[in-house]
Order: structure tokens, then C-alpha cells, then sequence
């Protein structure tokens, strides 16, 4: 069974403060123990010595144990904690005040007997307990001395058996009770509060959790996010940054400022928040694209398939009837057909390069050129296709030569599109000029000026979209991809293209880049 984040904690939690709690209540009782301990030592420090002082028995050094049994006796009989024991020179029991059967030792160690008497360490000081071979108790002890001979030792246990049995007996409940209620108490109350905090802790991300679950689970939609039952909302003042695909928006972090002054929780959120929209825009994006994308495979299967059916039945013709048809008519289907071909190769070319440039991996190749010969060269280019339509090209230019710092290649296209659209739009007899705008200001422009049919203004709007097609259009047939197409580079370059039209007057489209990036 997995467990989650907050009952993991409240585990650890429990293990962590019981070992706490056991230690401290064992710690407890030492202290307790030794501070006792040396309460009762030092409150009866001086007793062995006071009793060899004033026992005449003890300072004659006699060894008449029976009458030191009846001096022991009466001694315990006044204070029943008291053990004594009659020590030789070397630690041997000579004679005491308990019952023979309880002696577990013959002999006491006099070490702690001489640290005792010369004060060589802090008290509680253990020594040997008779009625056990392993067990210490605290003590008094005094030398005796007859004259100046050392006769042996009186060794006093201070708190004996009896004492401690009886004391045992008396604190024995009350510890044990006050020792559970301790704890009970303390463990009950620690771990209410630190579930309490962890529960608080959590809860921000359980509310996270359950936030990205149900994201998940409503594929990515941005809505299910604004759920009132989850305190986490979605902030839509977020600051956007635009990607290098302009089809694409991303969405910006929390300035760093407010970062700073978040926990680590908030910050957690405010990027899953970035997430999220980001997810939520990219799958709109994509959507977007993916029915834009049915649309033009509609329409550009059905401009596929007049040109190609056009195309097939010329060649048929020709391959079924071609001894029967007289040259000149076989040369007439054959320039047909060819014209069908090309028209499906400039189709197909723009297709591919319309979907190209709107996969994002175009690269541009930017080197310093001068913008007047450029004009010169597209203004060459449709010479022939201008004159044939009995259209004048006009190129308009300031006085200085301007050079600029841009993909050749990619503005020419831009130009060829603008002035191939301005061609069919134009009647006979009209005019089309190129005009380049170099002046004071932060932008360099050029404009393609017509005289032509103009547009429609509610049409406006939609002339960048692929397959558009003027409802005014009269001259040819065109696959509707070049605006798109001039649009896309444009904005690869990072040029703005615009258009004002005045129905049945003219169109003006203009390029604008921004001087201080386009300058050599």
C-alpha cells in the first residue's frame, strides 16, 4: 500500500518523538536516581565515622563479634536503612548486621572505601553490596584504629534492602502512572499539534496534486483549472513571451521579486500555473492548425485536381487522336498541357514551402546587401510579365543608397509576391510602383503601390490566411499561397507587413523593419 506524502511525515513524526520521549524519561530517571543517590550519601556522610568515635567497642579495636552483632542491632533498629558490616585491613568481612544466609561476598573492594575518605571524586560513590555479587550501593565508611595500627574498616550501607524495598514499594505506582500520563500527555499533544502543521504544510500541494489530476484527466483544458474547490487558480496576469514562431506564446514566470518573497510551495505552483497555460495555448495552437490544415488540403486538392484532370486530358487526347490531329492543333495541346504542369509545380512549390515556414526550421542567412539594387533586380524580373499585362512598373527611391543587413533571398521573395499579386490585380493601363522610405525616421519601408481593383474592406482581414482569394480577382488562376507566404517571411525576418486598400482604387502594401536592426 503506497503511502502519501503527509501520512509518510505523520509516521516519522511518531517514530521519531517516541524515541524522543524514551530517552528523555530514561535520562530522567538517572538523574533522578543519582541525584538521590547523592543526597542521602552526603546527608550521611560522617555516620561510620561517628559511630567508631563514640563506640568504645569500635575505638578499643575489640573483636568481640557477638557484642558487635548486639550494637549493630540496636543500631538498625534506630535506622532501618542502614546496613553495617566490620571490615579487616583488606576488606574482609569480619562480622555484620544481617543474617548469614543473605552474604553473597566474603570480601569488600577498598577502593571506593579510599576515594570516599579522601574526597577524590564527586559523590554518589558506589560500593560493593554484600547481598550481591554484582550489585552497588552508596556508603559510609571510617578506619579504625587502635593507637596508631589500622585495625580495619566499619562499612555502612546507606540506603539497604529493606529501605529500598520499602521505598520501591511506595513510589512504584505513582511513578508508573505519572511516567504513562507523561507520556500519554506529551505524545498526544506533540503529535496533535505536528499533524496539525504538517497537515497545514501539505495541503498546499495535496491541492496541487489533485489540480494537475484533474488537468490531466480533462485533457489539458485551461477551464478545469478554475475549479472553486481548489485554492490554486490559474493567474492570468502572468507576463507572455513570445517564441521565435509567432504561432506560439509562451507564458512568463513571476518576476523575480515576488519569487523571493514566495516558499518554495508557492513557487511550485506559480511554474506549474506557466505550465499549464503554456500546455493549454500550445494545444489550442495545435487544434487551430491541425483544422486549418484540413481546410487547405480541401481546397488545394480541388485546385490540384483542375489543373491535373486539364493537364491528363490534353495528354490523353494526344496519345489517343495524335496521328489525326493536324500540327498546329497537337502543338496547341501540347502547350497546353505544359502550361497545366507548371501551374501544378508552382502550386505544389508553394505548398511545400508554405508548410515549411510554418514548422519553425527555417533559417535565415543575413548578410549586408543595398536595398536600391535589389529593387532594380525584381522590377527586371517581371518587366516581360508587366508589359505583357500592359501594366508600367515604377521604381520610387531617395537620393541615398541605402544598405541593409537582412536574408536576400527571403526579402526578394517577399517583393516578387507583393508585385506578382499587384500584376493580377491591376488593369491594363495601370500602373504599379516599388518605393523605398529611408528618412529620419526609426523605420525603413517599402512600399508596392497599386492603381488596381483593390480589396474589399471586410476582406481585408483575411488576405494573409492561405487559399484567400479576393472576390475581385479577375486575371488568371493563382493558388492563393503567396500573401501567406510574403506574411510568414516577414515575420521570420522580423518585418511587419501591411496593407490599405481602397475598393475599386488601389492597394498599398508596406514592409516595415526597424532601422537599428536592419542597418549594415
Amino acid at each position: 500500500m503506497k503511502l502519501s506524502l503527509y501520512q509518510r511525515l505523520s509516521f516519522a513524526l511518531l517514530s521519531a518523538f517516541t524515541a524522543i520521549t524514551v530517552i528523555l524519561i530514561l535520562w530522567w530517571l538517572h538523574v533522578e536516581k543519582e541525584t538521590r543517590a547523592e543526597a542521602e550519601q552526603r546527608l550521611n556522610l560522617s555516620l561510620a565515622t561517628n559511630l567508631v568515635r563514640d563506640n568504645p567497642l569500635l575505638q578499643q579495636g575489640n573483636r568481640d563479634y557477638d557484642a558487635l552483632k548486639s550494637l549493630f542491632h540496636t543500631s538498625m533498629i534506630l535506622g532501618p536503612a542502614f546496613e553495617f558490616y566490620l571490615l579487616d585491613e583488606n576488606g574482609v568481612i569480619l562480622t555484620h548486621s544481617i543474617p548469614l544466609p543473605l552474604i553473597k561476598r566474603k570480601s569488600i573492594d577498598l577502593t571506593p572505601v579510599h576515594k570516599l575518605n579522601q574526597n577524590v571524586v564527586s559523590l554518589p560513590i558506589y560500593g560493593d553490596d554484600p547481598k550481591d555479587k554484582e550489585r552497588q550501593k552508596i556508603f559510609s565508611a571510617a578506619p579504625i584504629y587502635n593507637g596508631s595500627n589500622l585495625q580495619g574498616y566499619l562499612y555502612v550501607i546507606v540506603a539497604g534492602e529493606h529501605y529500598e524495598n520499602v521505598l520501591n514499594s511506595l513510589q512504584k505506582n505513582d511513578r508508573i502512572k505519572a511516567s504513562l500520563l507523561l507520556i500519554i500527555a506529551g505524545l498526544t499533544l506533540l503529535f496533535v499539534l505536528m499533524l496539525w502543521l504538517f497537515h497545514s504544510f501539505t495541503k498546499p500541494i495535496r491541492h496541487l496534486t489533485q489540480q494537475m489530476m484533474q488537468f490531466q484527466s480533462s485533457g489539458f483544458n485551461l477551464q478545469s483549472l478554475q475549479d472553486p474547490s481548489i485554492n490554486i487558480v490559474v493567474d492570468n496576469n502572468l507576463p507572455l513571451l513570445e517564441s521565435n514562431n509567432s504561432s506560439i506564446v509562451k507564458y512568463g514566470v513571476l518576476p523575480s521579486s515576488e519569487v523571493s518573497h514566495s516558499d518554495e510551495i508557492t513557487q511550485l505552483t506559480n511554474v506549474f500555473n506557466v505550465m499549464a497555460k503554456q500546455i493549454h495555448s500550445q494545444f489550442t495552437e495545435l487544434n487551430n492548425a491541425d483544422a486549418k490544415r484540413k481546410e487547405l488540403l480541401t481546397e488545394i486538392s480541388h485546385d490540384l485536381r483542375t489543373p491535373l484532370a486539364s493537364f491528363k486530358g490534353y495528354v490523353e487526347t494526344l496519345a489517343i487522336k495524335g496521328e489525326e490531329l493536324s500540327s498546329e492543333t497537337r502543338q496547341q495541346y501540347v502547350n497546353t498541357a505544359l502550361k497545366g504542369a507548371s501551374q501544378l509545380n508552382s502550386l505544389i512549390d508553394q505548398i511545400f514551402e508554405l508548410a515549411h515556414l510554418e514548422s519553425g526550421q527555417t533559417s535565415i542567412s543575413s548578410e549586408c546587401f543595398n536595398l536600391t539594387e535589389l529593387m532594380y533586380d525584381v522590377i527586371d524580373k517581371y518587366q516581360i510579365k508587366a508589359s505583357n499585362a500592359e501594366v508600367t512598373l515604377l521604381l520610387n527611391i531617395s537620393e541615398n543608397h541605402t544598405s541593409i543587413n537582412s536574408d536576400i533571398g527571403k526579402l526578394e521573395r517577399i517583393l516578387s509576391n507583393l508585385l506578382d499579386n499587384a500584376i493580377r490585380h491591376t488593369p491594363s493601363g495601370g500602373s504599379i510602383s516599388l518605393v523605398i522610405n529611408d528618412t529620419d525616421t526609426d523605420e525603413i519601408t517599402i512600399q508596392v503601390i497599386d492603381n488596381g481593383t483593390g480589396i474589399k474592406e471586410e476582406e481585408i482581414a483575411y488576405i494573409f490566411e492561405p487559399r484567400y482569394r479576393a472576390s475581385n480577382a479577375t486575371k488568371g488562376k493563382h493558388s492563393g499561397l503567396g500573401l501567406a507566404i510574403s506574411k510568414k517571411l516577414s515575420e521570420l525576418l522580423g518585418c511587419e507587413l501591411k496593407v490599405k486598400s481602397v475598393f475599386g482604387e488601389g492597394t498599398t502594401f508596406t514592409v516595415s523593419m526597424v532601422k537599428h536592426k536592419a542597418l549594415c
